[in-house]
């Protein structure tokens, strides 16, 4: 059962059968991300995980888009260059990306897709080829310069990383983001992956914004139960 929740169905809140509480409970989280950066005036938010297929990506890109649905402008970078999936959820070309952009070979403007909400707010930066090196091209210097560039162009950058515990990527980004979200899997995820994970995220010195919790069994309100599991906010804690 495990195994099937997994089944990734990389379905975003834009979709027309995306579930009215789940849409909800990101449009929530967007409010609580909202005040908890405001008092530091941070908009550069990474989206991690104890380990892999937990729904990192998921939350990140729903949280961008729920993001620009308000006025906010919004840079959402998939920066997993492991495993990356943010552009099957939005149904873009990772064709090029950030991979690309990061080392040089292609402009900014070559690797940007814009406008990808449709009302203005939200560019996405797909993780483009994967490449060998990804820890040390997430560390360089290239990458630090590139947020310093764009933090004045957004109000809100939001960055899917690959697992804390899995490899040391995220880890290397520590100094240039403002606050980290760690996702974990309701069915799988143990209380010693994601003390493991705050663990690693200490030491780094990086801000927890929270922990959300996806696959959560939900109710059905006519006094029936089924089983149906899906992405959703369902704890969130400063």
């Amino acid at each position: 059962m495990a195994d099937k929740r997994r089944r990734d169905r990389h379905m975003a809140i834009t979709d027309a059968k995306f579930p009215f509480a789940a849409r909800e409970a990101y449009n929530s989280l967007r409010t609580n991300i909202q005040y908890s950066l405001s008092p530091m005036n941070g908009k550069i938010i990474a989206v991690t995980s104890p380990n892999a297929g937990e729904g990192k990506s998921s939350v990140s890109t729903n949280l961008a888009l729920s993001l620009a649905q308000t006025s906010a402008k919004v840079l959402l970078i998939d920066a997993d260059l492991r495993k990356p999936v943010v552009h099957k959820y939005l149904n873009l070309s990772n064709s090029t990306g950030f991979s690309n952009f990061i080392v040089g070979f292609e402009t900014l403007a070559d690797s940007l897709k814009r406008d990808v909400y449709g009302n203005g707010n939200l560019d996405v930066l797909t993780s483009g080829p994967i490449p060998p090196n990804p820890a040390e091209l997430l560390g360089s210097d290239n990458m630090k310069l590139f947020i310093e560039k764009v933090r004045d162009a957004y109000d809100y950058i939001i960055i899917d990383t690959p697992p804390i515990n899995v490899v040391t990527d995220m880890a290397t980004m520590a100094s240039f983001i403002d606050g980290v979200l760690l996702v974990s899997f309701f069915a799988s995820t143990t209380i010693e992956d994601v003390k493991r994970a705050q663990e690693a995220l200490k030491v780094v010195d990086a801000r927890v914004l929270g922990l959300i919790v996806v696959g959560v069994e939900r109710k059905k309100t006519h006094g029936k139960y089924y089983k149906k599991y899906y992405r959703n906010y369902y704890s969130y804690k400063q």
